[in-house]
């Protein structure tokens, strides 16, 4: 988080010398701005897309200019508790909102007693997943609640092996829900997925809730595995 600060401090060159507005790189000096500016625009869109970038400039300029409202101490325990404390409740009241809305309003469904909520739109055959520790072969797509897509083997053309007891919990019981060959939308709490850590490099944040249509291909059996082992 101290990066915040140092990054900001050196972008502060290119609001100074445009002005705020456009750049023109005619020189070296604004080229080394521009990039100064490229990324410290990144680091804050990865950190929150939605900051006012007024707010974010005038900062920048009390740091140049000695005169910042809140010192580096105050700064760096906001940002802790920001992000410790009040962004996954956040993540997690609009997380629960979002599959509370689910379950209202799509009839096709059904939760557990886990609170995983699932749909089936092809029941496929009989066989079924029923251990842990069976191999399931799928071609799946994963979303956020806001619809973004973070992994799809699906895009990619592929299908891929798991084990069940190598994958997320909420994932894992999905896939003993739905036959091969069929096909399943999870809607999977956090706690089932990957709670408060989340997995940020992926666009995952704390105590989000996930999507995921699954074409359940294959299922290998624990003993069958073992068997080739």
């Amino acid at each position: 988080m101290k990066n915040l600060f140092i990054v900001a401090a050196a972008a502060a060159v290119v609001f100074s010398s445009c002005g705020g507005g456009s750049a023109s790189l005619k020189t070296e000096a604004d080229s080394l701005a521009y990039v100064a500016g490229l990324q410290c625009g990144a680091y804050i869109k990865n950190l929150d897309s939605t900051m006012n970038l007024n707010t974010v400039y005038a900062a920048i300029k009390d740091v140049v200019n000695n005169k910042e409202k809140i010192d580096q101490e105050a700064a760096m325990s906001f940002l802790r508790e920001y992000f410790m404390v009040r962004k996954p409740a956040r993540n997690k009241a609009a997380s629960q909102e979002f599959l509370d809305k689910i379950e209202k309003e799509n009839k096709n469904v059904k939760k557990t007693e886990s609170g995983l909520l699932y749909e089936i739109i092809k029941a496929g055959g009989e066989q079924k997943a029923v251990s842990d520790s069976d191999v399931v072969r799928v071609v799946y797509e994963g979303r956020l609640k806001s619809g973004k897509v973070f992994d799809s083997s699906e895009s990619r053309g592929d299908t891929v092996e798991f084990p069940l007891n190598h994958v997320i919990k909420g994932w894992g019981e999905g896939m003993k829900l739905v036959g091969k060959g069929g096909k399943i939308t999870l809607y999977i709490p956090s706690e089932l997925a990957y709670g408060e850590q989340g997995i940020p490099q992926a666009g995952i944040e704390p105590n989000e809730a996930l999507v995921f249509d699954v074409e359940l291909i294959d299922i290998i059996p624990a003993d069958s595995v073992e068997a080739n082992q």
